[in-house]
Order: C-alpha cells, then structure tokens, then sequence
C-alpha cells in the first residue's frame, strides 16, 4: 500500500511540477512581451527627443535667419531714406521741399531752348562722329541712298 500511495504522491507532483512549468513558461513569454514594448517605448522615446531637440535647432535657426533679414531690411530702408533726402536736397529746397512735394501734385516746368544746345565746336565733333559711323550702327538711323542706282 505504500507503495501505492508513493506512485500517487509521485504522480501527484509530476502533474505539480508540469503546472509550474507550464505557469513559468507563461511568465517568461509574457516577460518577454513586456521587455519587447518597453524597449520600444524606451526607442519611440529617444527618437521622439532628437526630433524635439532638432525642432529646436531648426527653430533657432529661423529666428536667427529671421532677424539677420529684418537687419538687412532696416538697412535698405535706412539706405533709401537717406537716398531720397539726397534727392531732395540736390533737387533743391531740402527735407522741407521734398515732404511738399510728396503731398502736393509737382507741375511740369517748360524747358529751356537753350539749355538743350551745345556749343558749336561740338556740335560740329557729333556730326563728324556721326558720319564716321556705319549706318547699321547708327540704332534707328534710315540707310544712306547710293549715290547711283543699282544696274
């Protein structure tokens, strides 16, 4: 009889002892399985930090590019102004005259004939540079007639 009750027990624990194997084959897949995400987790972390880290270069960077465009922006509006006070002031009457002008229409002064001549010495210099010239360089001068008509 004991040795029945031996086989029993011995059947007993080799039914025990295939239940723990088969609960620790179980945790150790599901150990795995948990291993597997948190290491995605912890990659889906890093990348999602390198990309936050060059959103911030790229960032600095437009704001760096941002304001070296502004700078350069104020410089030609700096340049300009100055430009169009020269203007103004060659043009004669100063700062004054120029904010005038800006507000009230500018009527259109008549020229003076004898503003446009020139002297007679070189008024006498562009005719001979002008006959010098070949009429194909002369830009919207009309051909020359030949001398005698073609045969």
């Amino acid at each position: 009889m004991k040795l029945d009750d031996l086989k029993k027990a011995a059947a007993k624990a080799q039914q025990g002892l295939q239940l723990a194997e088969s609960k620790a084959a179980g945790l150790q897949r599901r150990a795995k399985a948990v291993k597997a995400k948190t290491e995605k987790a912890r990659l889906q972390h890093k990348r999602v930090r390198k990309e936050a880290k060059q959103a911030k270069k790229l960032a600095l960077a437009a704001e760096e590019q941002a304001r070296e465009q502004r700078c350069a922006w104020e410089k030609a509006q700096k340049r300009l102004a100055k430009a169009l006070r020269k203007l103004a002031k060659a043009k004669g009457g100063g700062a004054k005259a120029a904010a005038k002008a800006s507000t009230q229409p500018q009527k259109p002064k008549p020229a003076k004939p004898a503003a446009n001549r020139l002297p007679p010495a070189s008024q006498n210099a562009q005719k001979l540079a002008a006959t010098s010239q070949s009429p194909m360089a002369i830009a919207g001068a009309p051909a020359p007639s030949p001398a005698s008509p073609p045969v």
